[in-house]
């Protein structure tokens, strides 16, 4: 309608791509955590031009869980640093499932999680028993980020590259940086 031309931009290809403009001089190949809202995945960067994916979502990506379960603890949105806020003053002492940890390749589930959290916080709740909300997002935090962590560190090993970037809103994540 307004007589411009579109280019169509690969939504993941612009996540790696950003990775080069907090560091120019980037050269690949390296490896790339991909964590947001919409995609989860592991991404090897052979070139500027080519990147393979090692391992995605198989359901819901991490930030979705992220914002599903900050809604669960009546935390705003965006649920991510909300939930890392909540974390600060809770410990990680709530069992929580591993996330096909050391299974499904570079693989990531978070159905499971984000149900296991549900489901904990929905029983307190019929039971009338009280939770710490904190101890849940610290929790929940730390299930979805050492994944996302020890996934992404073994495809560097794998791949021979000393090389690690991360992009999309959930590396924003002071754990996830951290760790």
């Amino acid at each position: 309608a307004l007589h411009k031309p579109l280019i169509a931009v690969n939504h993941i290809r612009g996540h790696l791509a950003a990775s080069y403009l907090s560091a120019p001089d980037l050269t690949p190949p390296f490896v790339t955590l991909l964590a947001s809202g919409g995609h989860t995945a592991v991404l090897y960067a052979k070139s500027e031009a080519e990147f393979e994916i090692l391992g995605a979502t198989l359901d819901d990506a991490a930030g979705e869980a992220f914002d599903k379960v900050a809604r669960v603890l009546g935390l705003r949105y965006p649920g991510g640093p909300n939930i890392e806020k909540c974390a600060l003053d809770g410990r990680a002492n709530v069992p929580m499932p591993k996330m096909l940890k050391g299974g499904g390749g570079y693989n990531f589930s978070y159905s499971g999680l984000k149900t296991a959290v549900i489901n904990y916080c929905h029983t307190k709740e019929q039971k009338n028993e009280e939770y710490s909300k904190a101890d849940v997002a610290c929790s929940f935090q730390c299930a979805a980020v050492d994944v996302l962590v020890e996934k992404t560190v073994a495809a560097a090993k794998e791949k021979g590259v000393d090389t690690v970037t991360a992009g999309g809103g959930v590396a924003a994540n002071g754990y996830l940086r951290e760790s």
